[in-house]
């Protein structure tokens, strides 16, 4: 259950919404829960039939539910009919968050330190303990929380928020509406080294990081700079916790890349990839526009564009679930195979 400061009514919320309101009775709705959690103050969604006895039990004060839903089954409860009430519950509570902080004023804690070298926009908070290098750019309406290292250099756009305990390197570049969780690391140097007269010698990582607008990154997520050059995250792409991003790769526009996912160095990732959890891709290969790459898959070549591949290393994903398939059944076929064998030799020795 989130709580918010700010109250609203249910007929404040539906004039917002092209839906149908059902009003039983007038309250005050003051959060967000689940069906299940909810008082007579909260705010809920139902679109699965799965959870329709919590619907049927639930205390909530108003109910987004689909257009074609049959009032009568919830004759207690506020109900506001609406296609696609999940999508449209996940709008009202970004904008009631975004209500309940257009209050906060410009903050910056006596704790922080900040060079005069810095330019500071218009209502930034910048919490306790927070260090920024010589020539930090941050602009209006960015949020730096507690325990945050920001390097020289670092350039960071408007209405972005870092979360508390992160470093980003010196001459990253972060641009607008950005979020980046707890304990990331945007920014350390590639894993580089060439191997002379037996020793591994650091190769220079002079490089950055760009990370363009709309972008989501997870907590204890790491992001490397680049040998040279940039490691590019693309406008709109969201990345899940615990990910490394090598130096030198490119991902595109509105990729998806799930916990602890794994890019070698100058991977390029198109746009609209999915990578479900703990891929891995090995380094210099392509995976092309719309491709989708299954959890705990080995990438060891490029992939075409819109593909769809499974496994270790990963095939085409039809090919690979019929592998599966034939798989678990290898131990009848082993002892197919040897009851074969054992007449075989009978009939020989007959």
């Amino acid at each position: 259950m989130k709580k918010f400061k700010l109250y609203l009514t249910s007929k404040q919320i539906s004039s917002q919404i092209d839906g149908k309101l059902i009003e039983f009775h007038q309250n005050d709705l003051t959060n967000v829960a689940e069906l299940n959690e909810a008082d007579e103050h909260s705010v809920c969604f139902y679109e699965n039939p799965k959870y329709i006895d919590d619907l049927k039990n639930s205390k909530a004060g108003l109910i987004f539910v689909p257009e074609d839903f049959d009032p009568t089954l919830k004759m207690d409860t506020n109900l506001l009919l609406i296609e696609k009430p999940y999508i449209h519950f996940m709008m009202l509570v970004q904008k009631w968050l975004e209500m309940s902080t257009s209050e906060i004023i410009e903050k910056i804690s006596r704790s922080a330190s900040i060079p005069k070298s810095a330019n500071i926009g218009k209502n930034v908070i910048v919490r306790s303990n927070v260090v920024l290098g010589e020539n930090v750019i941050i602009e209006e309406k960015s949020r730096i929380e507690s325990n945050c290292v920001i390097q020289d250099n670092v350039q960071i756009g408007s209405n972005c928020h870092v979360y508390p305990n992160t470093t980003i390197y010196e001459d990253c570049i972060i641009k607008n509406n950005v979020i980046i969780h707890a304990g990331c690391v945007i920014g350390a140097d590639g894993f580089g080294y060439v191997f002379d007269q037996g020793i591994h010698h650091k190769v220079p990582q002079v490089g950055n990081v760009i990370i363009e607008d709309n972008v989501e990154i997870g907590a204890n997520s790491t992001i490397d700079r680049a040998t040279i050059g940039s490691t590019v995250i693309g406008k709109g792409s969201k990345i899940d916790n615990l990910v490394q991003v090598g130096h030198n790769c490119k991902i595109g526009e509105n990729s998806i890349l799930c916990a602890q996912v794994g890019l070698a160095g100058s991977t390029e990732i198109g746009n609209i990839v999915y990578l479900a959890g703990q891929v891995g891709v090995a380094g210099h290969l392509k995976i092309n526009d719309g491709a989708m790459i299954g959890a705990q898959s080995g990438i060891s070549g490029d992939v075409p564009q819109n593909a769809k591949y499974l496994g270790y290393p990963a095939i085409d994903a039809g090919l690979q679930k019929r592998i599966f398939a034939v798989q678990r059944k290898l131990p009848e076929i082993v002892r197919f195979f040897n009851k074969k064998i054992k007449e075989e030799k009978q009939k020989e020795n007959s």
